[in-house]
């Protein structure tokens, strides 16, 4: 049974088709590359609402948090269950969602409050980090730049706010990409122009040690004020 691509391709068909009646205004979302696959509805319920309001744009709704949220708990049954090849396709299925449907910073939003509030599925979540950041070859994806950057603001965020919980976890998941990155270091990349990896490895760890260096200064002069 195909529980991941059952799953996602039913959340992609019915995700965005707004109702009249909804807070958040409609917009227009791209499923056509994905097939409606035999799927009890009742998973999903009514269709949700676009993931970010325009009017708090750090507000995810409810329906797009239940939608992804149901995704990652089912990618980290199949993780456990050593379901690879499934698991490595719902991995490429929340990445072309989250791409052709501009959410990817929708979705880092959605993973930096679960590892707030989850942190017993860390784990897992670090793992979606890092593999949605390559294809299947081991190339950097589509969305490698503007989710790196994403997990970097995430991250001087954490620090600054002292979660040192979150802050860790999505250290560890950068980590993960470098060492992703390294593996394929005597090669070039061959992505297309729309596409071209703008961060390597040494700009990733510079962009760490500067992090880390800005929030310890920062703390350094609120200390000295107090």
């Amino acid at each position: 049974m195909e529980m991941t691509s059952s799953v996602m391709r039913f959340a992609l068909a019915t995700y965005f088709m707004k109702q009249s009646g909804r807070s958040c205004p409609s917009e227009v979302y791209d499923t056509s590359s994905w097939a409606l696959s035999s799927s009890p509805s009742s998973t999903f319920g009514t269709p949700p609402t676009p993931a970010l309001c325009p009017e708090d744009e750090t507000e995810l709704s409810p329906e797009f948090s239940d939608v992804v949220s149901t995704h990652l708990s089912t990618l980290r049954k199949l993780l456990v269950e050593q379901r690879l090849q499934e698991w490595s396709e719902g991995i490429m299925g929340l990445r072309e969602y989250v791409a052709t449907n501009g959410l990817v910073e929708a979705l880092v939003t959605l993973l930096v409050r679960l590892l707030e509030k989850q942190e017993q599925d860390a784990v897992s979540i670090v793992q979606v980090i890092e593999h949605i950041c390559f294809e299947k070859n081991g190339e950097p994806s589509e969305v490698f730049d503007q989710l790196m950057d994403l997990i970097f603001e995430a991250l001087r965020h954490s620090c600054e706010n002292k979660n040192r919980s979150v802050a860790f976890w999505l250290l560890r998941a950068i980590n993960g990409v470098v060492d992703g990155l390294h593996q394929h270091q005597g090669q070039k990349y061959r992505v297309s122009p729309q596409h071209q990896l703008r961060l390597d490895s040494q700009e990733l760890g510079e962009m760490i040690t500067k992090v880390i260096h800005d929030c310890l200064a920062k703390s350094a002069n609120i200390a000295a004020k107090t």
